[in-house]
């Protein structure tokens, strides 16, 4: 068996409690939870005292808008706004402990620079001693059990904290118009405007600050480039929305020894005590650009507003995991609407709309649940036959075992493959975000366990149905499923909201015994997600091979990541990492979705950027190209198998098979001199390939010397499979000649 170089890593991490010792890392966990329990109420009390110093919106303005909003220029959107270490979640936890306070105990001075960096600290620091605090409950558990149920709580609730985005801007978009359109005459008898209003002028309200923004910016950076200080000052004062007064008064007070650079800074400083008419929402303005009468644009701003005093102070610690400000981004001042964060209303636009449901009857709630229940069916559809149009797709497929009767949501066939697909569309509650575990648990069972055993029955009827068994062939036969055609089975779960941060933690959650240890999980993704894995990879080898190989690898290994982390991952490994096989070491690969964010929150900004390749070596590449293109039978097994050990194969493969063709050439008839190069997969996979190279002199026998060579590659590797790839000397140019799997006995 050769052994060929593997392609380089990628950017996953061994977490940094891996290497501890179980009891170690419990003591040091709690000793920190105690900790952030001193620290919370000081750096709240530090909050809370700097708002009353200085004007909580010029705050609040100069961290929402220069913190969150990112640059776009040709090169795609930026990764970081104009101050580092601001996120989303630690401005509205600013926000809200604005609304604690009445206007009269507001700070009125603007805040300086030094003050606003201490804020962010503080934020910072505020977010992550909640969070940390909780270690504390550590100390309420003692068996197996009991950690990994407490384990799979604080994975909702950080989630619940830290995560905003349920799927990019524009997707986003679409799918709330869709999904929610349904409700409007509903909604407008009840609020005066229906879901589609909200999202209209929830957009336009988005595009006009963040044209505002994105103009005065320009504006500034005009001014602060030009070299000559005097210059550079005349041409602020010239601005009416940076700065009122002299310029030459300015000029003459600064101190003699002041640089450009300086002056520079002093300027922008100023410039953004007047980010608060940025967050000012115009109501006219809107409801022009939103297509709507004014009128609708304020019972929306005032449904979607919270008053200054209108928070308890004793409420701040349900703050973190229940924010009162997603479901009411809007501040209504008395005398006007700010809006600090119009992107806050589409990261929480099911929990608004939840919230506005709540309040229709039983009867219009019951009709949302069918609209969800039937739109995502119709979409996973749709996405699926426009990703894999050769498969003959079949939707709400009926089939019985006896008396019992049973229904597939979406069941696709391509080639020798059979994708099983259950769409589950039941709602995640504020309860369940919040990490109650009952509620959490009922979660597992509705969006995880459920729709798992529901494909695995159907997938082991098939399998039985493969074994020869009368009563299984009889159902397949009335699903139009030839058994003895079939070489796979793909099991998919699909949810409307994101439930996947617990998707991938099957260990655990058979741990905590909220899945039965023989139940095995279909991977669980949702449709946001999905759309993502099917326009990113695109081939529909690529597609299928990362359905196939989602589950082996999140059974197999202990990754800690986001599905979009996961695709982050697929794409510089293919799934291949059998050198990360679970062992108790967990490897975060969080941030690996970072080239694909990048393109997608580009493509919203109107800058179209590559999307991310999947890293294989370029002639497996042809190989996989080439079979799906002759689409004969067999050719998704050989696509799945090429691709299987692509991380295996590496950088040199090719280097490695031309090496072999020029020995093979050098002694065309030595029945001595090797003609194959085996490559393993993954520890996961029953599958080997053999790679066979043959002058044309030998093209007669040629299939018969590669199936032995298959053989004797079963022997060695002891795997179950070999996809074998016959290539001509003198037809070099080509992927390959033929293609054959041959099963051990």
């Amino acid at each position: 068996m050769t052994d060929v170089p593997a392609l380089p890593g990628g950017e996953w991490t061994i977490h940094p409690f891996s290497a501890m010792e179980p009891e170690a890392l419990r003591a040091h966990l709690v000793a920190q939870g105690f900790e952030r329990q001193l620290q919370l109420p000081i750096l709240l009390d530090q909050v809370c005292a700097l708002l009353q110093r200085c004007y909580p919106m010029h705050l609040l303005a100069v961290i929402a808008i220069n913190g969150l909003q990112t640059p776009v220029s040709a090169q795609g959107v930026g990764s970081q706004g104009l101050i580092k270490g601001v996120t989303q979640p630690q401005v509205e936890l600013l926000q809200a402990l604005i609304l604690t306070l009445p206007i009269d105990r507001w700070g009125i001075r603007p805040a300086e620079p030094s003050e606003i960096q201490q804020l962010i600290e503080d934020l910072n620091a505020l977010t992550s001693a909640f969070y940390q605090e909780r270690y504390t409950t550590l100390t309420k558990v003692d068996t197996v059990e009991e950690r990994a149920m407490l384990s799979l709580q604080e994975r909702v609730r950080g989630h619940t904290q830290f995560v905003r985005n349920w799927g990019y801007h524009g997707a986003v978009l679409r799918i709330t118009r869709e999904l929610y359109g349904s409700m409007d005459d509903e909604m407008r008898a009840v609020y005066g405007f229906g879901a589609t209003d909200l999202i209209d002028i929830a957009k336009a309200a988005l595009v006009d600050i963040e044209q505002g923004s994105s103009a005065r910016m320009k504006r500034l950076f005009a001014v602060l480039r030009l070299q000559n200080t005097a210059d550079m000052v005349h041409a602020f004062f010239r601005e009416a929305d940076f700065i009122e007064g002299d310029p030459e008064d300015f000029l003459q007070h600064l101190p003699d020894n002041v640089s450009r650079e300086q002056v520079a800074m002093a300027l922008w400083s100023h410039a953004d005590r007047q980010l608060v008419k940025l967050m000012l929402v115009d109501p006219e303005r809107i409801a022009l650009a939103a297509g709507r009468d004014q009128c609708v644009v304020l019972r929306v701003l005032e449904k979607l507003s919270r008053t200054p005093g209108s928070l308890s102070a004793d409420a701040i610690p349900h703050f973190f995991m229940g924010n009162p400000v997603w479901s009411a981004p809007c501040i209504d001042t008395g005398v006007e609407y700010l809006l600090p964060m119009p992107q806050l209303i589409f990261s929480h636009i099911n929990g608004i709309m939840r919230v506005l449901l709540d309040g229709l009857s039983p009867a219009i709630k019951k009709k949302m649940s069918r609209t969800r229940a039937n739109y995502l069916e119709a979409q996973v559809s749709e996405l699926l036959s426009k990703a894999l149009p050769a498969a003959r797709l079949q939707t709400g497929v009926k089939w019985t075992v006896g008396p019992d009767r049973y229904e597939t949501d979406v069941l696709l066939v391509i080639d020798r493959t059979v994708v099983i697909v259950e769409a589950k569309s039941a709602a995640l509650s504020a309860q369940g975000l919040r990490g109650a575990p009952e509620r959490v648990k009922r979660h597992v069972q509705e969006l995880l366990v459920e729709p798992a055993l529901q494909s695995e029955r159907l997938a082991q009827i098939i399998d039985a149905a493969r074994q020869g068994d009368e009563g299984s062939l009889h159902i397949l036969s009335h699903l139009d499923i030839d058994a003895e055609a079939v070489s796979r089975v793909i099991r998919l779960s699909v949810t409307l909201d994101d439930f996947s941060i617990l998707g991938s933690c099957e260990a655990e959650l058979k741990e905590a015994g909220w899945v039965t240890a023989g139940l095995t999980l279909a991977p669980t993704m949702s449709l946001t997600d999905l759309g993502c894995v099917v326009d990113i990879l695109e081939e529909p080898a690529y597609i299928l091979h990362y359905l196939a190989t989602r589950g082996p690898i999140q059974r197999s290994t202990g990754l800690l990541g986001d599905e979009l982390d996961y695709l982050g991952f697929y794409l510089q490994t293919a799934f291949g990492m059998g050198d990360v096989a679970r062992s108790g070491t967990v490897f975060a690969i969080t941030g690996m979705s970072g080239p694909i964010d990048r393109y997608y929150t580009s493509r919203d900004a109107g800058v179209c950027l590559s999307k991310p390749p999947l890293q294989i070596p370029e002639l497996l590449r042809r190989m996989v190209l080439q079979s799906q293109y002759r689409s004969r039978q067999g050719w998704t097994t050989v696509c799945m198998a090429l691709l299987d050990v692509a991380y295996h194969a590496g950088e040199q493969f090719e280097d490695a098979l031309l090496s072999l063709a020029q020995a093979v050439a050098n002694n065309p008839d030595d029945s001595e001199q090797p003609r194959g190069l085996a490559v393993l997969s993954a520890a996961y996979s029953d599958i080997v390939v053999g790679f066979f190279v043959f002058p044309k002199s030998r093209n007669g026998t040629s299939r018969e010397e590669a199936l032995q060579f298959a053989e004797d590659a079963l022997t060695e590797s002891g795997k179950a499979r070999c996809v074998v790839v016959g290539r001509m000397l003198e037809r070099w140019h080509l992927p390959y000649e033929f293609t054959a799997v041959v099963v051990a006995d």
